[in-house]
């Protein structure tokens, strides 16, 4: 460098740094992505629980709707792309409220702010900004880590989604007159963007807003289909996934009924249709021991299933006499099978099979199970058969109506021996997912148990299933228990085989942890749900949650590689729920039952479970109150007489009685009635 260039050149670089030095607060935000305003808001990582009430057992009735109050126009239901949605079928327990709170500011702005502040010395201005962050903001949405928005105002549950329709309900917790959306996509494809326009002032949740897309294309080709539905506000970011989505659906619907009688007074008699074709009388086979004895049609007329909505006509009943066979003093068994309009395959309707009490002593129980598993990894369940005792039966896999393996159901599942369900764990199966159902075809894979040591087969609970191969299988999992010291359950992607899957564990919508799925958890190993045992979760709570509040802690795990994350359940911490061990539904589906209370399920890890309570028992009485009665009110509003429906009844449950606590009940099945005590349990969290 010459001589003659040295010097101004040094001087020019000591004033660009004094100006630099002078002016560093008009290009520091640009440097810190601060602009200020609105805009200067940092993003953070909150997701919300959603506000996802149990409806179970409330009255959602369509013509307590107000479309004529909307603040939305009927006539813009629509925007943007083609939509629709469905009604809301809501599942028990989950009763649980999402508290958006934002993160704290981003390093990178917070270092701007600070600079700001120091810059300005002014220690007035200071205490204005602190007490206005100490202001109460409402929840801001935020995207995710994954990429995610969510918008934790906002929920609602997906419920009907077949080829009649798509319904649901949608709510604003904070903004109940809000204008909502609803987003339906379909095999990861958005199809549909409604507008919630029916409007409901429901008892419990406030302000909810019903969506209804009738007769949806998409789902007209009998092919199996994923269905999501979302929520979203256009004046807000963030779309809440509603509960009960993904759904998935195959249209062309399995044939549904009730083996409702099987006695020498009243022979064999119940009802049946087909949902694919309701006005048509559906075909049934009587099979007694295994053989033919009757093919008939279900076209008798038995007014109370439609009165109660049982049926969709009045008409589609069926009796035939008691057959000669079962009263040689024998125990026979005896099942009904409808025969589907448009496959022409047979399923076997609820309450079958039925086995006719021996008069001679001779036992054969028929077998029971569950195929709860079907993906590109692996098929998968469970087994057993009394008769057998500690030994194994078989179970049969057909795939398109086709017998594709016999396979033996003998794999160790530590939860149906901690669950006293069989007396020991060996009664599991798994085998590996054939290739005749990865072509990307729909198929149909049904499972039987087979009867020991003779007899019928059994079709077991979760058959028969739809499969078509998916490019990305979710990730399975279950959020378990919940309490001030320890979050326990498990998840697994069967995209990452034995590595174990990430999750994310949010507290009051405030993302808090994300680590991976990996404590060792010894009853995966031979169930289906994992390859190896390393996919638990057992996680102690922080301290900032034993500050006397209740907190909801949600969980998610996330898809690999990609893909909405997985819900594995939301529950409150420091809030337990005294539980009966049984599940009940308002309507009864039995004929025969006036009033009461429908046994939906019955959980396994319970009381209820070893005192022989079964799901299709009807609920009469607990502790002497009439079961099923809806409340009175006088002409003022006030109410002369409690209710004593589903939700009524867990609010006498949890207000009354607590973990340990016996209760007496009467419930009814097959036309008679049984008294029994059941000791209370506890569902940790909510």
């Amino acid at each position: 460098m010459s001589k003659g260039l040295k010097w101004p050149l040094l001087v020019l670089a000591g004033g660009a740094l004094i100006v630099a030095g002078v002016s560093y607060q008009l290009w520091l935000p640009w440097v810190a992505g601060d602009f200020g305003g609105d805009t200067a808001r940092a993003n953070g990582n909150p997701i919300s629980a959603g506000y996802n009430p149990d409806l179970e057992g409330t009255s959602l009735d369509d013509a307590t709707v107000d479309a004529g109050t909307s603040p939305l126009d009927s006539a813009s239901r629509r925007s943007g792309t083609e939509g629709e949605a469905d009604e809301s079928a809501i599942a028990p327990g989950s009763d649980r409220s999402g508290k958006g709170v934002e993160l704290g500011a981003s390093p990178e702005n917070a270092g701007a702010k600070v600079d700001q502040a120091t810059a300005a010395g002014d220690a007035k201005a200071e205490g204005a900004e602190k007490d206005a962050t100490e202001e109460e903001e409402p929840p801001q949405p935020i995207e995710t880590v994954e990429g995610q928005q969510i918008n934790p105002n906002l929920g609602g549950a997906l419920g009907e989604v077949s080829g009649k329709r798509i319904k649901g309900w949608v709510q604003d917790k904070f903004e109940p007159e809000a204008a909502l959306f609803v987003e339906i996509q379909i095999d990861d494809e958005v199809v549909y963007d409604l507008r919630a326009d029916k409007k409901q002032d429901h008892k419990t949740l406030g302000v909810i807003w019903w969506f209804d897309e009738p007769e949806p294309a998409k789902l007209q080709d009998s092919e199996r289909h994923v269905v999501r539905a979302l929520v979203y506000r256009k004046d807000q970011h963030g779309k809440t996934e509603l509960r009960g989505s993904p759904r998935v659906k195959t249209v062309g619907e399995y044939p549904r009924g009730k083996l409702e009688e099987a006695t020498p007074e009243k022979g064999i008699s119940g009802y049946a249709w087909d949902p694919d074709t309701p006005n048509k009388p559906v075909n049934l086979i009587v099979r007694i021991d295994g053989e033919t004895v009757s093919e008939l049609k279900a076209d008798a007329k038995n007014e109370e299933l439609k009165k109660r909505k049982i049926a969709p006509t009045d008409d589609c009943a069926f009796n035939i006499p008691w057959p000669e066979q079962l009263g040689d003093g024998v125990e026979h068994t005896v099942q009904v099978f409808a025969v589907d309009s448009g496959a022409g395959t047979e399923h076997e309707i609820d309450g079958s099979p039925r086995v006719v009490d021996s008069r001679s002593g001779l036992a054969n129980a028929a077998p029971f199970g569950g195929f709860d598993i079907c993906n590109k990894v692996v098929l998968a369940g469970w087994a057993w058969d009394e008769d057998a005792g500690t030994g194994s039966i078989d179970v049969e896999i057909w795939i398109d109506n086709e017998l594709f393996a016999q396979v033996p159901a003998n794999s160790k599942r530590d939860t149906l021996r901690n669950s006293k369900v069989t007396p020991d764990p060996f009664h599991g199966f798994v085998t590996t997912t054939p290739t005749a159902l990865l072509d990307g075809a729909t198929h149909t894979v049904r499972v039987y148990a087979l009867n020991y040591p003779s007899g019928v087969k059994v079709e077991v609970n979760g058959s028969p299933k739809q499969y078509r191969l998916e490019e990305n299988t979710p990730p399975m999992g279950g959020f378990w228990a919940a309490s001030d010291n320890t979050l326990r359950g498990w998840a697994a992607d069967p995209d990452l085989n034995t590595e174990p899957c990430e999750i994310e564990i949010y507290i009051d919508g405030k993302l808090w942890q994300k680590q991976k799925a990996d404590h060792k958890e010894s009853w995966l190993i031979g169930s289906g749900f994992a390859p190896n045992a390393e996919h638990g979760f057992a996680i102690k709570p922080p301290d900032f949650c034993k500050d006397g509040e209740n907190h909801d802690v949600q969980i998610l795990a996330i898809n690999y590689p990609d893909g909405p994350a997985q819900d594995l359940g939301t529950r409150t911490i420091g809030v337990n729920s005294t539980f009966p061990g049984f599940w009940t539904g308002d309507k009864l589906l039995d004929t025969r039952v006036e009033k009461g209370l429908y046994v939906s399920g019955v959980s396994p890890w319970y009381d209820a479970y070893h005192k022989d309570v079964k799901p299709g028992d009807v609920l009469l009485e607990y502790e002497g109150i009439i079961a099923g009665t809806t409340e009175v009110k006088d002409k003022n509003g006030n109410i002369t007489t409690p209710g004593t429906m589903t939700t009524d009844f867990r609010i006498w449950l949890n207000t009354n009685k607590k973990k340990d606590d016996v209760v007496h009940f009467k419930f009814w099945r097959d036309g008679e009635t049984y008294e029994v005590d059941i000791k209370m349990g506890e569902i940790v969290g909510k």
